[in-house]
């Protein structure tokens, strides 16, 4: 299982162009509403010498009258024979007539009004004068037409200019009037300046004082009301609220957003991102101090896993690890949870859990899974097991568990429950890796030969080379012992070809045609297709014949041998390397497996030898020759220490003796020595009756 992209990501890539389309066209309608605002087309002119039918005196009515001549302008004639008070000369225009229903709504509006173009002559006996000029709206204070009554409910603002020259006059200068406001006691902030709803209007000569007995004559050429269809206020409010309400909400959301991106990379941050399982970053954040519960911590070591990478692939290991473990952690199994710690470790995290457990999951991995197109796979593994208690911490029952998993020997059984014994085993473990460090550094080891005899032709015919070491505190430690940290901690390699090396550089030296050398090579060295070209190259640098090289592995391997490790054992063979099955009999495989390995020599175990008195031993002894012979395999027989041992196996038809009656492993040049004796007959004068 590989992460797509997720749907998270998905809709967060989706946000982010939506919010850059989002911001462009706010933008492009932003900047075309203030490109608008301010254009020609925002632009609406009201014309009220056109309202004719609205129009009628206002004061001195029987004194004046009105005409509109032939260019549209109206001109008001007052003959003024005496001033009288409240009388005005002018002209009012009642739009309350002309209303299509008694909705203010119907009455006109001057709200976005921007200037008032006025073109108005007064004279006074055909001389002009310079009195000025009053232009008063009338506005509804009411939401009905049928409640103007009175003053009270008309509001009234003018403008004042002089005559007799065109006026260009902007909306700032329209204002209440202070004799309203005062008469009706009216608060001017609650009165503002408002031209909607306007019911009339009135244009008159101001002031009566000023007035004096004659014929006024008022023209009125133009009288146009300029306004914007949206006043530039309501743009610049619509805007201002906009604007800062799109960052808002994209703040809101880029909020919410980042919480949703933490959750998500909290969530990414415990997975792993190759196979969705938890990792050990998520599996702290889950048990991040002491344990409240008990809990079980199942530790799997999958030990063909990277064989299986080689020969399939990454994904299908994963793939088959999952579907393995998965039953068991679905509500209808053991509801337990699967950790990702590194590539060849699964954790299986859970409650108190019964055995029975363990050995479902080892059956699980045995069983296997058929794998669309690749068959049936399964995985070989190992578990440690560490139970804790309430009070407990997750790294302490982590470190158990290792140390239940590391003192796993070959051959024991697939998992084992850690216990306070095994602390000490496992301290003795890191203790001999931290010495092999030491050693491998200083250059600290040496081989041992141990010679192999030939009954038949009474000469040593070949040695197994064998690691000891002078680092005084891994003198205490059996090579064994070891050899299996190496193995664990990861340093088999690096020894392994060391061993090589010098086991093939005293082959050189000893320069002997017929002579084989053996050297234990670890089963990981099998695993790994690269090892053949490395042999082949030491080979190629000393100038040996390959068959005089024989590499022993131990018969467990074998039984779990697959194809990666057949496809590097066959480019061994390839070379002429001979192959030995060490330790036969030690293990389980039955006489049956002989036929199908792939091998040379079979080493009969001691265990065998020192029991030969025992009538089944030398059975299965003469069993292991006769097949042997049958399949053209040499067999050597190992821990021989008396003569009668050796007399009885060459008579069962063995002819290939090592052991300590032939000689304890020794230096190079004692290996030369004892060559040289048994050559002459100064050793092993005994003589040897092969069977036939």
């Amino acid at each position: 299982m590989v992460f797509s992209t997720s749907p998270f990501l998905q809709f967060k890539a989706t946000s982010l162009l939506f919010y850059r389309y989002a911001f462009l066209a706010l933008a492009l309608i932003s900047l075309l509403l203030i490109v608008f605002n301010y254009s020609s087309l925002n632009n609406s002119e009201f014309n009220m010498l056109t309202e004719e039918e609205s129009i009628d005196v206002t004061g001195y009515r029987a004194e004046s009258q009105f005409e509109v001549d032939q260019n549209g302008s109206i001109i008001l004639s007052c003959a003024i024979q005496s001033v009288l008070p409240n009388e005005k000369c002018g002209l009012e225009f009642d739009f309350v007539k002309a209303a299509s229903s008694a909705s203010i709504d119907a009455l006109p509006s001057f709200a976005n009004l921007e200037t008032i173009d006025a073109s108005v002559s007064a004279s006074r006996d055909g001389v002009l004068v310079d009195i000025p000029v009053t232009l008063t709206f009338h506005l509804a204070r009411h939401s009905s037409l049928g409640q103007l009554n009175g003053l009270r409910s008309i509001r009234y603002e003018s403008a004042h200019f002089m005559p007799n020259t065109p006026q260009l006059l902007p909306r700032e200068r329209v204002v209440p009037d202070s004799w309203w406001n005062e008469q009706f006691d009216i608060s001017t902030a609650l009165e503002a300046s408002d031209l909607s709803s306007v019911t009339g209007l009135s244009l008159y000569l101001e002031s009566s004082a000023e007035l004096q007995p004659g014929r006024y004559e008022v023209t009125i050429d133009r009288l146009m009301f300029n306004q914007h269809l949206v006043s530039p206020g309501s743009v610049n409010l619509i805007l201002a609220l906009v604007w800062p309400t799109a960052m808002l909400i994209f703040l809101a959301h880029y909020l919410l957003m980042k919480r949703a991106e933490v959750h998500q990379l909290s969530v990414q941050s415990d997975t792993d991102p190759e196979t969705g399982m938890m990792n050990m970053s998520g599996l702290r954040r889950l048990y991040p101090g002491k344990l409240t519960s008990p809990v079980t911590v199942i530790n799997i070591r999958v030990k063909n896993f990277f064989s299986l990478q080689k020969e399939f692939s990454r994904q299908t290991v994963f793939s088959l690890i999952q579907q393995t473990f998965q039953p068991f952690t679905s509500e209808q199994g053991a509801r337990l949870l699967m950790v990702k710690p590194q590539d060849e470790n699964i954790l299986l995290i859970g409650g108190a859990c019964d055995e029975s457990l363990f050995g479902k999951l080892i059956s699980a991995s045995k069983k296997g899974i058929k794998m669309e197109s690749l068959g049936h796979l399964r995985l070989d593994l190992k578990m440690g097991i560490a139970k804790g208690e309430k009070g407990m911490t997750m790294e302490a029952l982590l470190a158990q568990s290792t140390i239940a998993i590391d003192a796993i020997n070959e051959g024991e059984a697939s998992y084992k429950l850690y216990h306070p014994e095994l602390r000490k085993a496992w301290r003795q473990a890191r203790f001999v890796e931290q010495e092999l460090r030491i050693a491998l550094k200083q250059k600290a080891f040496h081989l041992a030969f141990m010679p192999i005899y030939d009954a038949a032709e009474q000469r040593i015919c070949g040695a197994e080379a064998l690691l000891r070491t002078s680092h005084l505190p891994l003198k205490s430690f059996s090579p064994e012992v070891y050899v299996r940290v190496a193995e664990q901690a990861g340093l088999i390699r690096e020894i392994d070809l060391w061993v090589l090396e010098e086991a093939i550089k005293a082959l050189q030296k000893l320069n002997q045609k017929d002579f084989v050398m053996a050297v234990n090579i670890s089963s990981r060295e099998l695993m790994d297709i690269e090892f053949a070209e490395e042999l082949r190259s030491l080979i190629t640098r000393y100038h040996i014949t390959p068959s005089q090289l024989c590499l022993e592995v131990t018969e467990t391997f074998f039984l779990d041998v697959h194809g990666i490790c057949f496809e590097s054992i066959q480019a061994i063979r390839d070379l002429g390397v001979q192959l030995s099955l060490d330790d036969f009999g030690t293990g389980h495989a039955s006489l049956q497996h002989l036929l199908n390995m792939p091998i040379d020599e079979i080493k009969i175990d001691r265990s065998f030898v020192w029991t030969l008195d025992n009538e089944k031993s030398a059975v299965i002894v003469d069993a292991i020759v006769s097949i042997a012979g049958i399949c053209q395999y040499h067999v050597v027989a190992e821990g021989i220490e008396t003569e009668a041992q050796l007399n009885k196996l060459a008579g069962l038809g063995c002819r290939y003796f090592q052991g300590y009656l032939i000689a304890k492993p020794d230096s190079f040049e004692k290996l030369v020595e004892i060559c040289s004796e048994v050559k002459n007959s100064r050793r092993l004068d005994t003589q040897v009756k092969l069977r036939a």
